[in-house]
């Protein structure tokens, strides 16, 4: 069946898709419509029989005997719980087994079989279509929580600066991988529910199709899938990580950098400064000293202390590998 037809357009013309024919060749079984009857019967490769679809669908079609050819099955075994044909209900094989007229036990089907399509139509569909729509709305949801990460690491990425552009492009690069993950992980959820979905109109398809069938060897057949295309995936529920800024400390982002280290010949050199700047220092707190009486004690202590450091040489950075 094309599947392109509607849950309500049952029949289609077998030549030209038209929907609800009004014709029926009984020798091809085949429908058509008004316009491809008579293209049909033109046809003379082999006889055809074209009658109103109404009269056909009104006299069952009987399944042929796999025993006796020449005969229909008009009865149903119920200890072999297939159908047979007379002929077959008076041999040994099924001597002493009950009976039914096949026609009763197959409206009896047909009762079951209306009732797993509503169940189809009603929850199963509706069911399975509101969890595609949840994945639709993760995914969306996702994005948007990608883009507002991305956004926290680049505000905090400036904080840093320069030093710090390889931990942000990381951290960024982790996040898109961890989005591409999930994103994949729900591409691949609502790939197997779209075939579910699919799976499930086709069988709505098929049971309609069974409803309006003369084959009662086809009706027979029928066996309900309703329980097991009923459960619906386990949600997902995926998220992203977010990106949680910490404090910036200045001694800490030294332990994370690197350490100060010198050659020896600036070492040397360094200590040569410092006799210096000893010098230097005991001179300056003892010019302060006369000055003390006139100053805040604090700022004389803040003056001496930017003293020092004026004369203090700059070390050597390395970075910690």
């Amino acid at each position: 069946m094309n599947p392109s037809k509607s849950a309500q357009d049952v029949l289609r013309c077998h030549l030209c898709e038209t929907p609800v024919p009004p014709l029926c060749c009984e020798v091809c079984d085949i429908y058509l419509c008004k316009g491809c009857a008579g293209e049909h019967i033109l046809d003379e490769s082999t006889r055809h029989f074209v009658v109103p679809i109404k009269q056909t669908l009104s006299v069952p079609l009987y399944p042929k005997c796999l025993n006796h050819s020449s005969k229909n099955c008009e009865l149903y075994c119920e200890q072999c719980t297939i159908p047979i044909c007379v002929q077959c209900a008076s041999s040994k094989e099924h001597r002493g087994h009950g009976f039914k007229d096949l026609i009763e036990f197959v409206d009896r089907k047909k009762e079951a079989s209306q009732k797993d399509l509503q169940g189809l139509e009603s929850s199963i569909l509706i069911e399975h279509k509101e969890f595609a729509s949840c994945i639709r709305n993760q995914k969306a949801n996702l994005d948007k929580t990608l883009e507002e990460s991305k956004t926290a690491i680049d505000k905090h990425g400036e904080k840093l600066i320069k030093q710090v552009s390889d931990v942000v492009e990381k951290l960024k690069s982790d996040i898109v991988k961890k989005h591409e993950e999930r994103i994949a992980a729900l591409t691949k959820a609502e790939e197997k529910i779209a075939f579910t979905i699919s799976d499930i109109e086709n069988c709505i398809l098929s049971v309609q199709e069974l409803q309006a069938s003369r084959d009662l060897g086809r009706v027979f057949e029928y066996k309900s899938r309703n329980e097991e295309l009923r459960k619906t995936p386990q949600n997902l529920n995926v998220t992203l990580p977010t990106f949680v800024a910490y404090d910036i400390m200045n001694d800490k982002l030294n332990e994370l950098f690197g350490s100060l280290t010198m050659a020896s010949d600036d070492r040397k050199t360094l200590e040569h400064d410092v006799k210096l700047m000893a010098l230097k220092a005991k001179n300056v707190e003892r010019d302060e000293l006369e000055r003390r009486k006139n100053r805040n004690e604090k700022k004389r202590c803040l003056w001496l202390e930017d003293s020092l450091r004026i004369h203090i040489s700059v070390p050597i950075v390395t970075a910690l590998s």
